[in-house]
């Protein structure tokens, strides 16, 4: 590895298996670091292990010897575990999932071959298949189970993923819309990249296509998978085509690769896609902004603003608590107020032009009766998903003479995608 200090490092947490890359400032590119030297072994299995009764732990490819050799106990799939939520039971102990995935991790960057990779790494980007709650916050005890800090550690999906990876290729591999093809076994999916040249910053978005299963005889998958590319891309123009993923074969898809190619379609077929893209998302957040001019509009991006009417500073004003534009996983907002004689909270929440606005009343029952703003609230906004804001309130009180009673009250906020 080139790099030995401040290193930009792209990681894959597939369903099954992971991978590791690293930006190489010298070619401008993500290298993919290899689990055997000299091999094109990339993937690791997501498990790990422990000899009993010692902290001694392995992962990876390691893990099968240590298991049958030395009868270790083993998880044999950290990304499940951590989709799942919850802790995990190992060696007669409960553990905690992210504490597990932040082992498996640690030992993963022993890869780089550098003493200390906490501290040489500046920008550390995680990415998933697709992000959920338990896995977000599975993530972020991760990387706090490491040492990384917020702002040298990033998570985001694999459709985010393909829009660094793109965008970090040559201009005319996507100079017009951009195919995905991902297989896992017999199931392949479609997607694409579309950007949308009428807006400044250009909006780029991932759309979803249809998802089918492929027959096993070969003949016939070949016939399936050129039915799903004629469905999918019609008569559209692609710079490109990529095919991801475990499933695709040239011997089976006679048919298929000469209607990939059709029109001097780019087509590229490989495991590290993802992951690269990746390491390109962590360069983009710790240095060079090359993508300033493009704006990702994720299926992950929230397009609400919330916030709530209140007087600040003895006038009437709007106060944002959480702003349209980020991804739903770092969407939090908190603040206290003083109610003035009422026992309800009304939110205002608008679309990202602020153009469409709407009224949510919560109501706060069981309220202690007290005189106007001898109440304080502390009340926190947290997106679960794009569409889903849950709002937590807690009774704080107001010194002395009016304790807090302990009340909390929970609502949400459902909104459509627009």
């Amino acid at each position: 590895m080139n790099e030995v200090r401040n290193i930009i490092v792209g990681f894959e947490l597939g369903e099954k298996a992971s991978q590791l890359c690293y930006y190489d400032r010298r070619t401008g590119d993500a290298v993919s670091l290899s689990m055997k030297v000299g091999t094109g072994q990339y993937a690791f299995p997501n498990c790990v292990s422990k000899r009993p009764g010692e902290d001694e732990w392995h992962f990876g490819l390691e893990v099968e010897y240590f298991v049958e050799k030395q009868n270790e106990v083993y998880l044999d799939n950290i990304y499940r575990a951590c989709a799942a939520g919850g802790t995990v039971s190992l060696d007669a102990e409960e553990w905690d999932a992210g504490e597990l995935l932040g082992r498996f991790i640690g030992y993963a960057l022993r890869i780089l071959g550098v003493p200390d990779p906490v501290k040489s790494i500046s920008g550390l980007m995680i990415t998933v298949p697709a992000l959920t709650r338990p896995l977000v916050e599975n993530v972020r005890k991760a990387c706090a189970y490491l040492g990384f800090s917020r702002n040298r550690c990033f998570l985001q999906s694999y459709e985010e993923s393909f829009y660094y990876h793109t965008l970090y290729q040559r201009p005319e591999l996507w100079s017009r819309q951009v195919a995905l093809f991902r297989f896992d076994g017999d199931l392949v999916s479609f997607s694409q990249l579309e950007m949308d040249h009428k807006t400044r910053p250009v909006q780029v978005r991932v759309a979803r296509g249809r998802q089918v299963k492929l027959s096993s005889d070969p003949g016939r998958r070949d016939l399936d998978f050129c039915q799903l590319i004629q469905e999918s891309m019609g008569t559209q123009i692609f710079s490109s085509v990529y095919l991801v993923g475990e499933g695709f074969d040239q011997e089976w898809a006679v048919r298929s690769v000469p209607l990939l190619c059709r029109n001097q379609r780019h087509v590229f077929y490989g495991s590290n896609l993802f992951v690269k893209g990746a390491c390109f998302g962590a360069r983009e957040k710790v240095e060079d902004r090359n993508l300033k001019g493009y704006l990702y509009c994720g299926n992950d991006l929230v397009r609400k603003n919330v916030g709530m009417d209140m007087l600040i500073s003895g006038s009437p004003a709007y106060y944002s608590l959480i702003g349209a534009g980020v991804n739903w996983y770092e969407a939090v907002g908190d603040c206290e107020i003083l109610l003035d004689g009422t026992k309800e909270l009304v939110f205002t929440v608008s679309d990202m032009e602020g153009k469409r606005k709407e009224k949510y009343s919560m109501q706060l029952p069981g309220l202690p009766e007290r005189p106007p703003k001898a109440t304080r609230l502390h009340i926190h906004l947290e997106f679960e998903s794009d569409k889903r804001c849950r709002i937590h309130v807690t009774d704080l009180g107001l010194g002395e003479m009016y304790p807090a009673s302990g009340m909390e009250w929970e609502e949400t906020i459902l909104s459509d995608r627009s």
